[in-house]
């Protein structure tokens, strides 16, 4: 199909469907996700994820995560520091184990078993976003919980992917070679949040001195691509730099709101569907997946580890257990971090092509099932009492 084509029915049939799913109560990704599988080969097979769509898609996730960051309250996020810290710790040691457990019952290798518990540790930071951003739960301490735990989820996955990688390669030099990569992470937030805020704060303000009038707005494009580009090129994903850079730049941006506005446009009006869609568009139905003894095992578990890690990590700050049960909801998402670690392990031999294919359901599965468990919570909890926001500027 023509790509120009293909752009129009994407936008045409994902925005038509979140508009229903929309006015049934639900967050409008879950409409965007159900047109990728029904425009894939799954079913009408008129589109496929290529490399445009792809860059569309990545461009999505860095707007997304840079809006959530610039959105989000900084003395909201450095209430739930610490909360996050052992709700992502418990996040990932929970999954992350059970996976491995349920793994050497159903039959895998050691090197599958491992690679099962790392895909269930993973948290979508796009998914857990998009879902806080559409029940307006961002800025609540639930919201912050979820965010700051998925962004450390994802980082520990990283890490295991590597000491993954390492034990398949047989590598001990493998091992030592990993400790670069989480050095120059540690080196990156350190100097995120301090010579980095002074330095993009510098740019951004330099930009608004300009005669043209849109200056600042790609400035602040700009700077969030760069930041996606810098974790991405240190191996974190690209997200994070995304977020971070929303989290630093947030201050000056709220302050315009038609600043703000354009952004909140340029994410959510066009890339951010794109996102969304293509992972609809990776979904392959067939039968011998679908049937597959190790599919409703691995939803299960991936639901239930997720939610028992958030819910015991965040349980001792919270001191709710409704609030805590939200954020297990919340981490309880996987999207595109976890699609890349298992292409990857694909590529290098360590899973086969039908635990991918198992593993990619269950991705589409918990994407599905996430925003309408944390719409429910909400629900549940704001039927009892009004939901307590973090605070405010």
């Amino acid at each position: 199909m023509d790509p120009i084509l293909a752009i129009i029915l994407i936008l045409v049939v994902a925005k038509g469907l979140g508009e229903i799913v929309e006015r049934v109560g639900y967050p409008p990704m879950i409409g965007e996700i159900v047109a990728g599988i029904l425009l894939g080969p799954s079913i009408l097979n008129l589109v496929i994820l290529d490399p445009t769509l792809e860059a569309f898609a990545a461009a999505g996730v860095i707007a997304l995560l840079f809006i959530s960051g610039a959105e989000m309250n900084p003395k909201a996020f450095a209430r739930a520091r610490d909360v996050s810290v052992l709700t992502g710790a418990a996040g990932v040691a929970v999954p992350l184990f059970s996976g491995i457990g349920v793994g050497y019952l159903l039959g895998l290798n050691l090197l599958e078993a491992i690679f099962l518990g790392i895909i269930l540790s993973i948290t979508s930071i796009g998914v857990a976003v998009r879902t806080l951003i559409d029940l307006k739960k961002l800025n609540t301490l639930v919201g912050s919980t979820i965010v700051g735990a998925a962004v450390i989820d994802d980082i520990l996955g990283i890490v295991l992917l590597g000491l993954l990688s390492s034990i398949a390669l047989g590598e001990a030099a493998g091992m030592a070679a990993l400790a670069l990569p989480i050095a120059l992470s540690a080196f990156f937030l350190l100097f995120a949040f301090t010579v980095g805020k002074r330095l993009v704060t510098w740019a951004f303000l330099r930009s608004r001195r300009m005669r043209t009038h849109e200056m600042p707005y790609t400035a602040a494009i700009i700077i969030a691509f760069a930041a996606a580009y810098a974790t991405e090129a240190i191996g974190l994903h690209y997200a994070i730099g995304a977020f971070i850079a929303g989290l630093m730049l947030g201050d000056q941006i709220r302050k315009d709101q038609g600043l703000f506005d354009g952004l909140v446009d340029f994410a959510f009006g066009f890339f951010v569907t794109f996102f969304f869609v293509s992972i609809g568009l990776l979904v392959r139905i067939e039968p011998e997946t679908i049937l597959s003894p190790l599919l409703v095992p691995l939803i299960a578990v991936a639901l239930a580890g997720k939610t028992a890690g958030g819910f015991l990590g965040s349980l001792p700050y919270l001191k709710d257990r409704m609030q805590a049960l939200i954020v297990g909801f919340g981490l309880t998402s996987r999207g595109e971090l976890a699609l890349v670690v298992a292409q990857t392990s694909l590529a290098a031999g360590i899973i086969s092509v039908g635990l991918f294919s198992v593993v990619t359901l269950m991705v589409i599965a918990t994407v599905f099932l996430a925003p309408i468990l944390v719409k429910w919570g909400f629900s549940r909890m704001e039927a009892t009492r009004s939901l307590t926001p973090a605070e405010t500027e």
